[in-house]
């Protein structure tokens, strides 16, 4: 191989002496400009051309399921992945590449404007379906439709000035190389195209030495690095040494899973454009090499820890999906681009159906009861708590459930889902209520999920009291604890086909035989209860559109911040998820198969520390989701408009003092409802931080809460009793700044602020 004078660099992939060398074409300044600077961290880019494959739509769904299982082995941060499908399927699979966190990439497009060019697509049809990425110059363009270096370059200029961006494919042909002309060739296609391009930012440059694909002959890794570093010295000198240095530059020459490893070493190389390689699920090793996450090495480490703490398969499965979104820094973000508003419902009011009571023969009842209520300084299941009359939430729902059961003459299936910490006191608080069963019967319990150490995502360690390092995994984990305790299979076999499922602190949330029989005669396989969203709501998730179809939840932790302003425009996006949803329990069983038994919900991180009272312990993330989120996951899913009443959860002392206040009475079915003269709006409750948590407030209110059933709004500013027959009306404001208990004396107060 000939030797370079300047600084006796290789050759490039020359084959004699006699070869001129590209690099030598330049001044040696000109080699080393982009390399004497401290060089610019490229993000690696790997691209799949699937040129006119797969045969079948069928394949591309089964390679694609295959795919999906490598993904938590990769971290999406460090590698970017553009496919190339046929042109017919590029808008067919935009969702599911962007669900795997790849980018779609159109094989080509037109050198022309929109006009009378049949058969062609120009750049701004492309981006007018949403795509961002083409493809262009690829050696199968010229040599097969004998395309030449200014057809390319025209179609650089027209992606450059749509916006689009392009990988741009170089490389010599086999005779081309044999004749040592392999630097010429590259040279005039790369400068054909450079007076068209105006932003860098929106090129990548794939080399592809057409004698290395398909011939049996192979560029070797050092040859490889050689000719990328040559052209990265040519757009030093032709560009710039910035230009050189920030654009990335793909090899794609016969890259598959054997040889990626190598060749991804060379500083030069920063990714590849990968053909047939790219049409097997061996695809995502190659991606993996290039961006491995921390999942390929920290995995057993979890798994071996679960299953020692005997978690059930389906919930170390629906860990795994979680770690592995988290390890590969995939882009959790819901951006407006990606949204489009929910403009009208079907509502409550108006449904025109005639309540079936024989459906609630195949209907399960199902209350989230795994909050132990910490926020409000309970260490016992919130649910515990007194609400009403000497009765709590949970005898409120037992007593619920009774009334249905005689009232319709049916064995009305009801049951919870507990956590580790909740299960025994509910338990025994509802054994008095032998008609609602026992044991496996009544409930099944969440999964725990290893808490994750924050500085290095590896299972987090407390020696001092191991229960630490365990926490529940959100309320999405309704649908992997169903699974993996048997419930969901147990449920089908006995005939129970849907399922009402909310959390046990809204007393609004009851059986509703109207809903129900909407709900079924809807054929919806997935049915999500919300409400209009008020300037209260507004930093609350909301319902939207997606742009690729069907509805799904947006949080606030999924909004970008440049976009929170339209997160909270309630006239926008209108409603938000109560958290009363409906279930087609064969739907879900058939998800379950179709997602390998983890349910691709999205994955929120909370920061803690290891032991939550130790601020000073280990920093740690735990990783929840959301069961309302799997709204997103069934096809058809639907939504219903229902009365703000339906919606009373008990969150913050707030929240419960209002429900023991007069403005609500208890129903002869035992539901907690607003009296009518609230309009079914409830008072605004604002009570100062030291009632945060319910010892405070009960001291608050040793002779009960006081009169809101004529309160618009009660805000306590420092620390106060309420006496016997205290009456609020209107906007009242109680405040005590001298220090010490003060009492609220008996009486009425309306629209006043009251300083004691």
């Amino acid at each position: 191989m000939a030797v370079c004078k300047s600084k006796k660099k290789r050759a490039l992939l020359c084959p004699s002496a006699a070869q001129a060398c590209f690099a030598e074409a330049f001044c040696e300044a000109a080699v080393l400009s982009a390399s004497d600077s401290a060089p610019m961290a490229r993000k690696f880019i790997v691209g799949g051309n699937w040129k006119c494959n797969p045969k079948t739509y069928k394949e591309c769904n089964e390679l694609l399921r295959g795919w999906k299982k490598s993904l938590p082995m990769v971290d999406r941060s460090a590698v970017e992945v553009v496919i190339c499908p046929p042109a017919l399927w590029l808008t067919s699979f935009t969702e599911t590449f962007e669900g795997l966190g790849m980018g779609v990439c159109a094989q080509n497009c037109s050198k022309t404007d929109a006009g009378a060019f049949t058969g062609e697509w120009t750049a701004a049809n492309l981006v007018d379906l949403g795509l961002q990425w083409t493809l262009l110059g690829h050696s199968e363009r010229r040599s097969l439709y004998g395309e030449t270096d200014e057809d390319v370059a025209l179609k650089v200029e027209k992606c450059q000035a749509a916006g689009l961006n392009v990988i741009l494919c170089i490389g010599e042909k086999l005779e081309e190389r044999e004749a040592g002309k392999t630097d010429e060739v590259n040279k005039r296609q790369l400068g054909a195209c450079l007076p068209k391009i105006k932003d860098w930012d929106k090129v990548v440059i794939a080399y592809e030495p057409v004698w290395a694909i398909g011939t049996g002959k192979v560029a070797t890794p050092e040859q490889a690095e050689e000719t990328q570093k040559a052209i990265r010295a040519y757009l030093s000198q032709a560009v710039s040494s910035a230009v050189a240095e920030k654009v990335r530059i793909q090899y794609g020459g016969s890259v598959n899973p054997e040889n990626c490893a190598e060749l991804i070493k060379q500083p030069n190389i920063d990714g590849f454009l990968v053909g047939g390689a790219s049409l097997k699920p061996s695809f995502m090793d190659i991606v993996k090499t290039v961006g491995p996450s921390k999942m390929v090495d920290v995995w057993p480490a979890y798994e071996s820890k679960m299953e020692k703490e005997g978690c059930n398969q389906a919930a170390i499965d629906a860990f795994k999906y979680n770690y592995g979104v988290l390890a590969s820094g995939a882009d959790v973000m819901l951006p407006e681009s990606k949204l489009d508003p929910v403009d009208s419902l079907p509502t409550f009011e108006k449904l025109k159906v005639k309540p079936d009571a024989r459906l609630l023969k195949k209907t399960l009842i199902l209350k989230l009861n795994g909050g132990l209520g910490t926020g409000m300084g309970l260490e016992k299941a919130k649910s515990l708590l007194e609400v009403t009359e000497g009765n709590t939430f949970l005898d409120l729902i037992a007593q619920q459930v009774a009334w249905m059961k005689k009232e319709f003459k049916t064995d009305l299936k009801f049951m919870l889902m507990n956590s580790f910490a909740t299960s025994a006191d509910t338990l025994e608080a509802l054994k008095k209520y032998t008609d609602l069963g026992t044991g496996s019967d009544l409930e099944f319990v969440q999964n725990k999920a290893p808490k994750v150490t924050a500085s290095d995502l590896t299972p987090a360690s407390w020696e001092k009291d191991s229960s630490h390092e365990w926490c529940p995994p959100g309320h999405g984990d309704l649908y992997p604890a169903m699974l993996g305790s048997g419930t969901l299979d147990k449920l089908l076999k006995k005939g129970y086909r849907y399922m009402f499922v909310s959390n046990s602190d809204n007393l609004g949330a009851t059986m509703d035989l109207k809903i129900l029989t909407h709900f079924v005669q809807s054929e919806a396989p997935f049915m999500m209860e919300v409400a209009e969203r008020t300037d209260a709501d507004k930093k609350g998730g909301h319902l939207a559109q997606s742009k690729a179809g069907g509805l799904l939840l947006r949080e606030s932790a999924q909004c970008p911040e440049a976009d929170e302003k339209e997160f909270q425009n309630t006239s926008k996006y209108k409603f938000f998820n109560t958290n009363n949803l409906w279930v087609d329990l064969r739907a879900l069983k058939n998800l379950f198969r179709k997602f390998d038994g983890a349910l691709p919900l999205p994955v929120m991180k909370n920061s803690k520390t290891v032991d939550p009272r130790d601020k000073a312990s280990t920093k740690v993330l735990q990783l929840e989701t959301a069961m309302g989120a799997a709204i997103q996951c069934f096809p058809g899913a639907s939504a219903l408009v229902i009365p703000r009443s339906r919606f009373a959860p008990v969150k913050t002392t707030n929240d419960l003092l209002a429900l023991r206040s007069d403005a609500y009475q208890l129903t002869e079915d035992f539901r907690i409802v607003l009296k009518e003269e609230r309009d079914g709006v409830p008072p605004d409750v604002k009570l100062d931080g030291m009632y945060k948590f319910t010892d405070a407030m009960e001291k608050m209110i040793p002779n009960g809460a006081p009169s809101l059933v004529g309160c618009k709004k009660l805000v306590v500013e420092g620390e106060v009793t309420f006496a016997k027959d205290v009456v609020i009306k209107g906007t009242v404001t109680i405040k005590n700044t001298s220090g010490g208990s003060k009492e609220v004396p008996s009486g009425t107060y309306e629209d006043t602020t009251k300083e004691l």
